[in-house]
């Protein structure tokens, strides 16, 4: 439904509307504002001189006493034809309304703030006017006079919607779509979300999402991972870049979470891809084919801020001042308006069981248990936890947990919890055998109507995992979201019984956790001395190291044992922020420690025996002493309390008893 100058006019009317800068700026000839992206709703009002603005994708001829409207997130390019001054106001609005209102109902990009105008009043002095007290009340310091140029801003806009209704001019809503896709292809390397896009475009994300797949025929997640596979692949073919740096120049944390997102668009890893592409290998074409849905995003361990409104307003490379403006004590918390996704489409019905990742049962004849009753559910204790969005309220003692985190339902297991539901990554833990049976396997997690036919109480994931599709699971179940890397195992392990109201446990086993270690911690150390330590896997082109933060042992050799690593896994890995590092066989001296431990990283299909056949490899001290250890691949993936046992029993077996 199209709004009409009323409807907008009616929103003000209801709007909390808060000034966040007037400038007057100047161009000069062929200078250019570089793109740039409006931080708030916006109004333009063209001083003098001639240019060409673009506004997202439309182009406008721009001469004096022209007014532009535009909303938060668009994009924003003048080029000055001759000298170009104008004003810039930016303000950010809130609708001011009970939940019940008709207009709390609309979507956020029916507001008017959003939509978008250029037009020539019929009076343009009058604006003029009082635009001209308005930034002259606003560069003073003085309070009131600020306060005097949110009043004149109310007066300039009576005075502009008033032309624009005399004069038969209403704005138009933005492409969103074109918006979103703009701001991806250009942002693609910096850690994206859903929720962070539609705080950006200022709408919700089911209304982002559906806005999307009507205009794109997919969601912007999606699209998001075959624009950073599509550049990946252009680095692949054109470079011998090591995939981790590749990883972290598309936007991935590291290259196993790039090669799983890039052989779900491609069809191939990305080692098969730059070997096919090379001189001699067969085409593969450039745009990839479709193939399941989007891949995991990841989100790095900074956050991102879309709603930052002072950091927009004054980060560089902007728009030129004539003069520069006081400093700004203006709030950066922006009331968002939010929507409840609609879970009617989902249906009911019993859960999926084809072998697609739906909803899978690993052992077909166990039962699940059985759902608490309506009376049970609203006398259900209940407690408040904090996550890595905030405070939310939870079960006390949840009894139908799914679990999305993919290497975190050791800490469930272990406490004697089992998860309705898990992913794939979860079932495939070789450590985890025998405690399975019964629980359903949702393939990635993406499913959300095989999650609401489980009729689960609690949701536990990682941050960077469910970012597309947190809204629609928040309508089925608390959704508890972990901030990955936050904590150490032991933490971990903690939070996972604050939340299923076993902290009493988890206690009891980091207890005899540290028992165990306390008891052999010497024994390692008399065996391995100042010798050095290293966890390396190789790959078909290559071999990846890790240090603590990892799996794969790391957690136990380094910082259980207080192992030494080789002087630069010390430095980058542990003592720095990295996790793993790739390199190559030439280098590999330069990591291998007097004793290794290592496994075929398998996700890229590559072939171990380009590493453990090389004459590099044979001539390293460890293999010549045959201090080497082949730790379990699928295994080594994982550090949650089963899966450490595991991995120390076969440290120790390792050291003590081989080393005898």
């Amino acid at each position: 439904m199209t709004l009409t100058l009323d409807d907008h006019i009616h929103w003000w009317n209801y709007s909390s509307i808060q000034v966040m800068d007037i400038r007057l700026a100047v161009l000069e000839p062929g200078e250019n504002t570089q793109r740039y992206q409006l931080p708030s709703h916006a109004f333009v009002y063209v001083l003098d001189g001639h240019a060409s603005l673009q506004l997202d994708h439309k182009v406008y001829n721009l001469r004096r006493f022209h007014v532009l409207q535009g909303g938060r997130g668009a994009f924003l390019n003048i080029i000055a034809e001759e000298r170009f001054e104008y004003y810039l106001i930016l303000y950010k609005a809130s609708l001011m309304l009970p939940a019940s209102h008709p207009l709390m109902k609309r979507p956020l990009t029916d507001s008017p703030f959003q939509h978008q105008c250029v037009f020539l009043p019929e009076y343009p002095i009058s604006l003029l006017r009082k635009l001209e007290d308005m930034y002259e009340h606003w560069a003073n310091p003085d309070k009131l006079h600020q306060l005097q140029a949110r009043t004149l801003f109310y007066q300039f806009v009576h005075a502009l919607l008033s032309q624009m209704k005399q004069q038969g001019i209403a704005p138009v809503p933005p492409d969103l779509s074109a918006q979103v896709i703009h701001y991806m292809e250009q942002h693609y390397m910096e850690p994206i979300t859903l929720q962070s896009l539609a705080d950006l475009f200022d709408c919700s994300v089911s209304y982002l999402t559906k806005q999307f797949k009507s205009r794109v025929q997919q969601s912007p997640i999606r699209l998001l991972v075959t624009i950073r596979a599509q550049q990946a692949a252009r680095m692949l073919k054109h470079a011998d870049t090591p995939l981790q740096e590749i990883a972290e120049l598309v936007g991935y944390p590291d290259a196993h979470t790039l090669s799983r997102s890039f052989k779900k668009i491609y069809g191939v890893t990305p080692t098969q891809y730059r070997a096919a592409n090379s001189p001699k290998g067969s085409f593969i074409p450039d745009m990839p084919k479709a193939r399941t849905r989007s891949a995991l995003v990841a989100t790095g361990s900074e956050c991102y801020s879309f709603i930052d409104y002072d950091s927009h307003l004054h980060s560089s490379g902007g728009l030129t001042m004539v003069k520069t403006k006081r400093s700004s004590s203006i709030a950066t918390a922006a009331l968002l308006l939010c929507f409840t996704l609609i879970l009617s489409a989902c249906g009911g019905g019993a859960t999926a069981t084809n072998n697609t990742g739906t909803g899978k049962t690993v052992e077909s004849g166990v039962s699940q248990q059985k759902p608490a009753t309506a009376s049970e559910t609203s006398t259900a204790a209940t407690q408040t936890y904090t996550d890595s969005r905030g405070t939310i309220t939870i079960p006390a003692h949840p009894q139908r947990i799914v679990d999305l985190t993919g290497s975190a339902i050791g800490n469930l297991l272990v406490l004697g919890v089992k998860p309705v539901a898990a992913t794939y990554d979860a079932m495939r833990n070789p450590y985890h055998k025998g405690m399975l049976e019964g629980i359903v396997d949702l393939g990635e997690g993406s499913n959300a109507e095989a999650i609401l036919n489980l009729e689960p109480d609690l949701i536990i994931t990682y941050d960077y995992l469910v970012e597309n599709q947190y809204e629609a699971l928040s309508q089925i179940a608390p959704v508890v979201s972990l901030k990955y890397g936050a904590a150490n195992p032991q933490e971990l392990l903690l939070e996972f019984g604050k939340l299923t109201g076993k902290e009493q446990e988890a206690q009891a086993w980091i207890d005899k956790w540290n028992a165990k270690i306390a008891e052999v911690k010497p024994q390692i150390q008399a065996v391995v001395g100042d010798h050095t330590v290293s966890i390396l896997q190789p790959y078909s082109k290559g071999i990846y190291a890790w240090g603590n933060k990892a799996a794969r042992g790391g957690e136990i050799l380094y910082g259980e044992f207080g192992l030494k690593a080789p002087p630069l896994i010390e430095k980058e890995l542990i003592d720095g922020k990295g996790t793993g590092a790739s390199l190559s066989l030439e280098q590999l001296h330069e990591y291998a420690g007097d004793y290794v431990f290592t496994s075929n990283w398998g996700w890229d299909d590559g072939n171990p025996d380009v590493v453990y056949k090389s004459n590099v490899w044979k001539a390293l001290p460890a293999v010549k002493n045959k201090h080497v250890y082949f730790i379990d691949a699928d295994g080594s993936f994982f550090n949650d309390p089963i899966s450490l046992e595991a991995q120390l029993q076969f440290i120790v077996d390792s050291l003590l008893n081989k080393s005898k």
